[in-house]
């Protein structure tokens, strides 16, 4: 008995040190720079003054036409099949391999987890940018949970233009946490040269909160990463954000039969706090994400622009434009544009 008894204590107190272990590294909101992973290329050519980029949230491979999400006022946490998933992550990697854009940015790019029945988007879309600088960040992590538990989700970077730096820049956090851990909210960024001119290109991924109370926390994430911009600008950088805003950024009027209740997330880009000169670059004519309250049917659920970039004074939009890929493979469709450095 007493034997028993002491097995019984020691497994107590190892089962103890993990979750205070767990819960310990997974405490803290702050992401760092040395959080990147990165595969460089050499010999990649270098940017010019024009430039195309693409930004996709590609929803981890488990938000496709046929699923709801239970956040967004659906039934479930989980996609309806790994065939479902099979197929998401099967017309990702098409989509992407056939993308000829000099940076790919794309949003909720996912290793293999729970949400996604365990399939490995970040690897399918390495291998359709096979021939890139590919720069990784996993804004959620769980560490030190064991396989199959564990989560690997963030934001790549790819390029196929010579990068002089990676960098990350923190974001603000918001309460709560998943799993027992928190999200480490920041923007993925790269600078690139450009042949010719004694300052390149900054462009930066980003993917602010989506479920805060009243647009709170992303209204601080933008003011946040539009200090670090203005910055950037200033030292003579030409700047492009891009990404998943969260927030409306142009005014719509695509047909849908979504409820209201589940709007509750959705806010309008806060023109005011952008600074001067500074503009949106988006497609108001193609939506960029639908609702998940049920599974997707074009004309029924709520579809909007939340997706697209911020570009500095001194960069031209020239052509901003909408992927429609109906919503197949991902809550979420692509947009592209190409940027032309202006001014100094």
């Amino acid at each position: 008995m007493k034997r028993r008894w002491t097995i019984a204590g020691v497994a107590t107190l190892c089962i103890a040190l993990y979750v205070g272990a767990y819960l310990m590294v997974n405490s803290s909101i702050a992401g760092e720079t040395s959080d990147i992973a990165r595969v460089p290329l050499v010999d990649l050519p270098a940017a010019d003054d024009v430039l195309d980029i693409t930004t996709w949230n590609v929803g981890y491979g488990g938000l496709g036409a046929g699923s709801d999400f239970v956040a967004d006022g659906g039934a479930h946490y989980f996609p309806p099949s790994r065939r479902a998933v099979r197929d998401n992550v099967r017309g990702i990697a098409t989509f992407l391999s056939g993308e000829g854009a000099d940076i790919v940015l794309l949003q909720e790019l996912a290793r293999p987890s729970p949400v996604n029945l365990w399939h490995d988007v970040k690897g399918a879309a390495d291998r359709a940018l096979s021939n890139t600088d590919r720069s990784f960040y996993a804004d959620f992590r769980t560490r030190l949970m064991p396989w199959p538990l564990s989560f690997r989700h963030g934001q790549g970077v790819y390029a196929r233009r010579a990068i002089a730096s990676v960098e990350l820049v923190p974001l603000p956090a918001e309460g709560g946490s998943i799993l027992g851990a928190k999200r480490r909210y920041a923007a993925l960024a790269v600078r690139i040269p450009i042949s010719g001119r004694d300052r390149g290109w900054t462009i930066a991924s980003l993917h602010l909160a989506a479920f805060d109370k009243d647009a709170a926390v992303r209204r601080r994430q933008l003011s946040a990463l539009l200090r670090w911009a203005e910055s950037e600008y200033e030292s003579g950088q030409h700047v492009v954000l891009g990404g998943d805003f969260n927030l409306e950024l142009a005014e719509t009027h695509f047909p849908y039969t979504t409820a209201r209740e589940h709007l509750f997330w959705l806010f309008p880009f806060p023109d005011e706090g952008l600074p001067a000169g500074w503009r949106i670059a988006a497609d108001p004519g193609t939506a960029s994400v639908r609702t998940n309250e049920r599974p997707y049917r074009r004309g029924e659920n709520y579809t909007t622009v939340i997706d697209g970039f911020i570009v500095s004074p001194n960069v031209a939009a020239e052509r901003v434009a909408g992927v429609d890929l109906d919503f197949q493979n991902a809550d979420h469709n692509p947009v592209r544009v190409r940027v032309r450095a202006t001014g100094r």
